[in-house]
């Protein structure tokens, strides 16, 4: 009778242990992120093949984002296609940000993408007050914008240097 109760308990083990390792199995399958959730909010890719020129005038500079937008400065643009934002990304020097005004002509080379259902315009260069503005390389990669005295005096020039991560 003993060894009858023993294979009884051997099997009622052996069937526990096989069903809770099919439930880790497919509980582990169903916790997979989908390829759009596990990218980070700057790793869209930049589609340089429908590049547009976008001409308008500033209506809002927000150096916040708002929840869900990407990270980074943003410019609302009035232009001929409506309002259009435009994000221009964490490294914009302080002097540039303090050059841009509600009411300034800009213009906006970049791509549109989607994102949470909002498009937005990556700008690649921004043109305003004789100035160019060179926010992401040709492929779209965010560049970190930096500002040096020139050797005339104070006058500041800016230069780009490679920024790495998106």
């Amino acid at each position: 009778m003993r060894r009858h109760c023993l294979k009884h308990t051997i099997r009622m083990i052996a069937g526990l242990v096989t069903g809770l390792l099919f439930a880790i199995t497919a509980i582990s399958l169903n916790a997979q992120p989908t390829h759009s959730a596990a990218q980070p909010p700057l790793a869209w890719g930049y589609d340089k093949a429908h590049e547009i020129t976008l001409t308008g005038t500033i209506t809002a500079v927000n150096e916040k984002s708002a929840g869900g937008s990407p990270v980074g400065l943003h410019l609302m643009v009035s232009a001929s296609q409506g309002q259009v934002d435009a994000h221009l990304g964490p490294y914009i020097a302080k002097e540039t940000i303090e050059a841009l005004h509600t009411g300034t002509p800009i213009q906006i080379v970049g791509a549109m993408e989607k994102l949470h259902g909002k498009e937005y315009l990556l700008a690649r260069q921004v043109i305003f007050s004789g100035r160019l503005v060179q926010v992401r390389s040709e492929n779209g990669f965010l560049v970190r914008e930096r500002t040096a005295k020139s050797h005339h005096g104070n006058q500041k020039s800016a230069f780009v240097s490679n920024g790495g991560a998106r």
